[in-house]
């Protein structure tokens, strides 16, 4: 709970992370979905709740990966992780509060896309699946807090931003999360996080036509990405500490 505290606080004080992880998606949102599109969405409702996804996937994606890797390159760097092992604390607690701490920060920048959403009528769904489509979000979050980890434990602090933003960048764009791709580029699609996370909510909505993939083989997605990169974070972990 201690370290979950001080993470916490951590991610709060820091402006340049904060600001961008926490508002920045629904800033987006609000622009696009409200703005730029508004007339396509009021009359197709499908759309509304694909951009709906979009955003929601950006913002619980952003917390876990960019928090987590940053934090945990800069704290290999200085010696701290060392440091905590050597304290008389739970082993991995550390670990925990900083998933934790992603999961959390993740729902936080959700919510204001979903509050947004209802009160501008752009997500004609059922409370149950709104709930739901809530819930799917949410867990998606985790394969991300196991890239943020991986990063984290590959690169250095100064570093560790820039190739977070080369593997997330592409991936929301290349997995068709905004947009529709042409089909010689769908081979590639299944390749990134994103789109597993976002078929994952389409699934849950009750949206059939954005629906490319079953289910099983979306949450099939998440789950290997998350098993793939938190082995990469333990055997460097291990090697290296």
């Amino acid at each position: 709970l201690e370290e979950t505290r001080c993470e916490a606080l951590r991610l709060l004080r820091n402006p340049g992370l904060a600001f961008p992880v926490l508002v920045m998606p629904v800033a987006l949102y609000a622009l696009i979905a409200l703005v730029v599109t508004a007339e396509a969405t009021a009359k197709d409702p499908q759309t509304g709740v694909f951009l709906f996804s979009a955003f929601s996937v950006m913002a619980i994606s952003m917390p876990a990966l960019f928090g987590i890797g940053t934090s945990l390159a800069m704290e290999r760097e200085m010696g701290l992780l060392r440091l905590k092992r050597a304290q008389p604390a739970p082993a991995g607690s550390w670990l925990v509060a900083k998933i934790g701490c992603g999961l959390a920060f993740g729902a936080i920048a959700y919510l204001p896309i979903l509050a947004v959403a209802l009160a501008a009528g752009r997500l004609p769904l059922e409370p149950a699946r709104i709930v739901a489509m809530s819930v799917a979000l949410l867990a998606s979050a985790i394969p991300f807090c196991a890239m943020g980890l991986m990063i984290g434990t590959l690169f250095r602090g100064s570093s560790a931003p820039g190739y977070a933003n080369l593997v997330y960048l592409p991936g929301c764009y290349l997995s068709g999360m905004f947009f529709p791709l042409p089909p010689s580029m769908h081979w590639q699609v299944p390749l990134w996080p994103q789109f597993h996370a976002g078929q994952l909510a389409m699934h849950a909505a009750g949206v059939e036509k954005l629906q490319f993939v079953p289910m099983l083989v979306a949450a099939g997605g998440a789950v290997g990405f998350t098993v793939l990169f938190s082995a990469v974070a333990i055997w460097r972990l291990a090697r290296k500490g």
